[in-house]
């Protein structure tokens, strides 16, 4: 009788066992693979048209607000997405292939980028054009609003880093929208007149911190600044709670500002070495 052999997979699947496949029974090991993400063709664009209006006319309408917070929303979106196409982000400061790591086809993201987008540009529309007005349920809901796209954001950066970018211009689209939901953020007190000008400081960093941040081949953030980011986004968005007494209420919002200056100084200093590294311009590494 022949000995018995270990069965293999058909050609056409892929062998998940893992190098100890031929180890005795028990001590095999599968491999680890990334999840697969459905991605956003440009196809999307429109249907993100349509969410955004939806979202914005919904919110406005809710709370009386009118039809300027949402049609500056809509505004915005279409700005946002012409923004990724023409404009040129900063090369990653880490070292790898950038045009190996993106694929060639066109595509928006992943579902997380288009509600990223969707709840920055209704954010902005309010940021832009507010109503004047601070009743504490529109103040609750504009935190909550902001801290699912806090959360969305961060789990995009966590798909980036496990399944990388899947073009160029998604990577453009998922950075300028991080970049303008710092900026919202920090608008958002402002207008409302619940911190004074000040406060613009940190939505600056903020939107720099996403512009000019170091990033790996394929777009991802490290993981502590993940976190960090995330953090950013909360203790501005805590200045918005209500139930957060008026005169401690810049307390949230200096936290973010030091966390934005020292993300903004860990920037400069990591586009320094990749530009003596590389040998290129600070503004090419």
């Amino acid at each position: 009788m022949s000995p018995a052999t270990t069965p293999r997979p058909p050609e056409d699947e892929p062998d998940i066992r893992g190098a100890d496949a031929d180890a005795p029974e028990g001590a095999a090991r599968p491999v680890l693979h990334a999840p697969k993400v459905n991605t956003m063709r440009m196809g999307h664009i429109p249907l993100t048209i349509f969410g955004t209006s939806a979202v914005a006319f919904l919110f406005a309408t809710a709370f009386g607000l009118g039809i300027a917070p949402p049609v500056a929303s809509v505004v915005l979106m279409l700005v946002l997405f012409v923004l990724a196409a023409v404009v040129r982000v900063p090369n990653p400061a880490a070292p790898g292939n950038l045009d190996q790591a993106m694929g060639a086809d066109l595509t928006t993201g992943t579902r997380f980028t288009i509600i990223r987008v969707i709840i920055a540009c209704t954010l902005g529309g309010l940021a832009l054009l507010p109503a004047g007005i601070q009743p504490p349920d529109l103040l609750w809901s504009l935190a909550a609003l902001g801290l699912t796209g806090a959360l969305v954001e961060s789990c995009d950066n966590w798909l980036a880093r496990v399944t990388g970018s899947d073009s160029a211009y998604s990577e453009r689209l998922a950075t300028m929208t991080a970049a303008l939901f710092a900026l919202v953020l920090a608008l958002l007190p402002l207008q409302l007149g619940l911190l004074g000008q000040w406060v613009v400081i940190a939505g600056v960093l903020g939107f720099a911190d996403a512009a000019i941040a170091p990033r790996g081949p394929r777009g991802q953030l490290p993981l502590w600044q993940v976190w960090s980011r995330l953090a950013m986004r909360v203790l501005l968005l805590a200045t918005l709670v209500p139930a957060i007494p008026a005169d401690i209420r810049w307390i949230p919002a200096v936290l973010a500002l030091g966390l934005g200056g020292l993300h903004v100084g860990y920037a400069l200093k990591a586009r320094l070495e990749a530009a003596k590294r590389d040998g290129r311009s600070i503004f090419d590494a």
